[in-house]
Protein backbone atom coordinates (compact mmCIF):
# COMPACT_ATOMS: atom_id res chain seq x y z
CA UNK A 1 0.00 0.00 0.00
CA UNK A 2 2.56 2.59 0.74
CA UNK A 3 4.51 1.36 -2.87
CA UNK A 4 1.22 2.89 -4.34
CA UNK A 5 1.16 5.86 -2.39
CA UNK A 6 4.65 6.86 -3.37
CA UNK A 7 4.16 5.66 -6.94
CA UNK A 8 0.84 7.95 -7.18
CA UNK A 9 2.45 10.92 -5.47
CA UNK A 10 5.49 10.38 -7.93
CA UNK A 11 2.96 11.11 -10.74
CA UNK A 12 1.48 13.42 -9.30
CA UNK A 13 4.69 15.49 -8.77
CA UNK A 14 5.61 15.14 -12.55
CA UNK A 15 5.18 18.42 -14.52
CA UNK A 16 3.77 17.98 -17.96
CA UNK A 17 5.33 20.08 -21.15
CA UNK A 18 2.55 22.92 -20.98
CA UNK A 19 4.06 23.48 -16.97
CA UNK A 20 7.38 23.55 -18.65
CA UNK A 21 6.75 25.35 -21.58
CA UNK A 22 4.52 28.86 -19.24
CA UNK A 23 7.59 28.32 -16.89
CA UNK A 24 10.32 28.73 -19.38
CA UNK A 25 8.63 31.79 -21.26
CA UNK A 26 7.55 33.30 -17.94
CA UNK A 27 11.39 33.06 -16.83
CA UNK A 28 12.63 34.44 -20.23
CA UNK A 29 10.14 37.51 -19.96
CA UNK A 30 11.30 38.12 -16.45
CA UNK A 31 15.07 37.92 -17.18
CA UNK A 32 14.40 40.08 -20.00
CA UNK A 33 12.46 43.04 -18.34
CA UNK A 34 15.41 43.08 -15.44
CA UNK A 35 18.33 43.05 -17.83
CA UNK A 36 16.45 45.85 -19.75
CA UNK A 37 16.36 47.45 -16.33
CA UNK A 38 19.62 46.75 -15.15
CA UNK A 39 21.02 48.08 -18.97
CA UNK A 40 19.05 51.45 -18.43
CA UNK A 41 20.41 52.06 -14.85
CA UNK A 42 24.22 51.61 -16.19
CA UNK A 43 23.33 54.06 -18.92
CA UNK A 44 21.41 56.55 -17.38
CA UNK A 45 23.16 59.85 -17.86
CA UNK A 46 21.13 62.93 -15.90
CA UNK A 47 20.03 65.75 -17.86
CA UNK A 48 18.48 69.50 -17.09
CA UNK A 49 14.86 69.83 -18.58
CA UNK A 50 15.06 71.45 -22.07
CA UNK A 51 11.42 73.92 -21.75
CA UNK A 52 10.59 75.95 -24.60
CA UNK A 53 7.13 77.69 -25.79
CA UNK A 54 4.86 78.34 -28.79
CA UNK A 55 2.30 80.04 -29.16
CA UNK A 56 -0.69 80.53 -32.04
CA UNK A 57 -3.57 82.85 -31.75
CA UNK A 58 -6.61 81.40 -30.96
CA UNK A 59 -9.90 83.23 -30.58
CA UNK A 60 -13.28 82.59 -29.90
CA UNK A 61 -16.23 84.54 -29.89
CA UNK A 62 -16.39 85.22 -25.85
CA UNK A 63 -12.32 85.81 -26.01
CA UNK A 64 -11.55 87.62 -29.14
CA UNK A 65 -7.92 88.52 -27.83
CA UNK A 66 -6.98 84.83 -26.55
CA UNK A 67 -3.72 83.28 -27.34
CA UNK A 68 -2.71 79.18 -27.24
CA UNK A 69 0.27 78.39 -25.44
CA UNK A 70 2.10 74.91 -25.91
CA UNK A 71 5.04 74.32 -23.77
CA UNK A 72 7.44 71.39 -24.54
CA UNK A 73 10.19 70.38 -22.35
CA UNK A 74 12.44 67.74 -24.70
CA UNK A 75 14.95 67.27 -21.98
CA UNK A 76 15.63 64.61 -19.33
CA UNK A 77 14.52 65.82 -15.86
CA UNK A 78 10.48 66.99 -15.39
CA UNK A 79 10.29 70.86 -15.13
CA UNK A 80 8.03 72.29 -12.22
CA UNK A 81 6.24 75.45 -11.81
CA UNK A 82 7.07 76.33 -15.64
CA UNK A 83 6.16 80.69 -16.26
CA UNK A 84 6.18 81.97 -19.47
CA UNK A 85 5.50 85.05 -20.20
CA UNK A 86 3.68 86.40 -23.30
CA UNK A 87 4.76 90.11 -24.48
CA UNK A 88 2.91 91.88 -27.21
CA UNK A 89 5.13 94.90 -28.71
CA UNK A 90 3.79 97.95 -30.58
CA UNK A 91 6.03 99.75 -32.22
CA UNK A 92 9.20 98.52 -30.62
CA UNK A 93 7.76 99.51 -27.10
CA UNK A 94 6.27 96.47 -25.19
CA UNK A 95 2.78 97.25 -25.05
CA UNK A 96 1.10 94.17 -22.75
CA UNK A 97 2.58 91.05 -20.89
CA UNK A 98 0.35 88.10 -19.98
CA UNK A 99 1.94 85.27 -18.10
CA UNK A 100 0.92 81.42 -17.73
CA UNK A 101 2.38 78.73 -14.87
CA UNK A 102 2.20 75.45 -15.51
CA UNK A 103 2.80 73.64 -12.43
CA UNK A 104 4.09 70.09 -14.16
CA UNK A 105 5.88 69.64 -17.55
CA UNK A 106 7.14 65.75 -17.31
CA UNK A 107 10.30 64.79 -19.45
CA UNK A 108 9.38 64.38 -23.59
CA UNK A 109 5.99 66.04 -23.24
CA UNK A 110 3.90 69.09 -24.44
CA UNK A 111 1.29 70.82 -22.24
CA UNK A 112 -0.87 73.19 -23.41
CA UNK A 113 -2.78 76.75 -21.66
CA UNK A 114 -3.78 79.81 -23.55
CA UNK A 115 -3.33 83.24 -22.03
CA UNK A 116 -5.53 86.34 -22.37
CA UNK A 117 -4.87 89.99 -23.47
CA UNK A 118 -7.27 93.12 -22.73
CA UNK A 119 -5.45 94.75 -26.31
CA UNK A 120 -5.86 92.77 -29.22
CA UNK A 121 -2.49 91.12 -30.35
CA UNK A 122 -3.49 91.51 -34.27
CA UNK A 123 -2.82 95.23 -33.55
CA UNK A 124 0.53 94.72 -32.50
CA UNK A 125 4.16 94.18 -34.23
CA UNK A 126 5.17 91.21 -32.42
CA UNK A 127 4.32 88.60 -29.83
CA UNK A 128 7.02 87.53 -28.08
CA UNK A 129 7.14 84.56 -25.45
CA UNK A 130 9.40 83.21 -23.11
CA UNK A 131 10.21 80.71 -20.32
CA UNK A 132 10.75 83.11 -17.07
CA UNK A 133 11.44 80.21 -14.50
CA UNK A 134 10.77 76.73 -13.96
CA UNK A 135 12.11 74.41 -10.85
CA UNK A 136 13.76 70.83 -11.11
CA UNK A 137 12.34 68.73 -8.79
Amino acid sequence: MKDREKQSNQNEDQKNWLEWMVFGVSLALLLTVFGYLVYQVINYTPQDPEVYAKGVPDPSEMEPNRYKVIVYNKGGTTAEEVTVEFTLYKNGDPEEVSELVIPFSPKDSERTGWVLFTTSPAAADSVIARIVSYEKP
